[in-house]
């Protein structure tokens, strides 16, 4: 598939109308893009956008969405289910992961549901000796047993596991997925270690977690939570800029992707959320600087001073 990128007339007609946006939101989609926002890489053989054709959503398009999650009343409370065992030496934790999903949507409460095994209704396959559960059952069990949750604060619920997943057999893996019509979702950190396609299971249990691999996957973790809870809201596969909403099908995408949303997906998400965006640069900077992802931190601290 040939995919074309768009041009300014056409990406000023996905980000729309902006005139009745607060000041600093007006300068945050408008005010100096050209040094913060890169064009989406022209697509090589395995990525996202040669193998899926994506027209991309507009502004307009979004608001017409039917499935999308918008709080309202008590009904603002993102719940996090793990599923499966997270004894893991090198996992990332879900309690820091889970600071920045905080921030990022802004009036949503995050919370932590105690863990879950894998039951038997969760197909499972062997993939060249490795166990991946397929992601449609887990779709399934999170919405059937919505009832054992807070059903009057629950606007999303997202599994995340450490297991491997997969959408269906035509596929050899998927990092996450969403289902807005449900409002659940599932994203999986198996292949977010940087050791997974260098080493065996046993090796990557008895090899320490040093400091680069840290940030590394602390960084990817980050991305493929706010990823597919944005999909949840509404946000589709980003084409106008390279952008946390873009699809990624391998690593080298994945860690392309910058953990900040560009003016289009920006604005689509303030129109649910109507957040302060000052202050959400403000606090993201701050935890990215209390985490080490320090490319964010100055990103984003530049970002602040293009609102002035």
């Amino acid at each position: 598939m040939n995919f074309q990128r768009p041009d300014s007339v056409r990406v000023a007609d996905a980000l729309g109308d902006i005139s009745q946006l607060p000041k600093d939101m007006q300068m945050a989609v408008s005010n100096r893009l050209e040094g913060s926002f890169q064009p989406v890489p022209e697509p090589r053989d395995g990525d996202w956008l040669k193998q899926q054709q994506e027209r991309g959503q507009t502004m307009k398009s979004f608001e017409r969405k039917a499935f999308k999650a918008i709080p309202h009343g008590t009904y603002k409370t993102i719940f996090i289910q793990p599923i499966g065992s997270f004894d893991h030496p090198r996992a990332a934790k879900l309690n820091v992961i889970l600071e920045f999903a905080r921030i990022f949507f802004a009036g949503c409460e995050v919370e932590l549901l105690p863990g879950v095994d894998f039951s038997p209704s969760m197909k499972s396959r062997d993939n060249g000796g490795v166990l991946q559960y397929l992601t449609r059952n887990i779709h399934t069990y999170i919405a059937q047993t919505r009832h054992l949750r807070d059903t009057k604060r629950e606007l999303l619920c997202v599994a995340v596991t450490m297991a491997d997943i997969y959408p269906d057999e035509n596929w050899n893996f998927v990092y996450g997925e969403a289902r807005s019509s449900e409002g659940v979702g599932v994203y999986s950190f198996a292949r977010l270690d940087p050791l997974f396609y260098h080493s065996t299971p046993k090796e990557i249990l008895q090899t320490p977690l040093n400091e680069e691999h840290r940030i590394i996957m602390l960084r990817r973790c980050i991305k493929i939570l706010l990823h597919e809870v944005g999909h949840l809201f509404g946000l589709s596969h980003c084409i106008y800029y390279t952008c946390l909403m873009n699809g990624a099908n391998n690593e080298r995408e994945m860690d392309r992707q910058p953990l900040l949303l560009c003016p289009v997906c920006l604005h689509k998400l303030y129109s649910s959320l109507r957040f302060d965006v000052r202050q959400l640069y403000e606090s993201f900077a701050d935890l990215c600087d209390k985490y080490g992802l320090e490319t964010e931190r100055a990103w984003y601290q530049h970002r602040l001073k293009c609102l002035d």
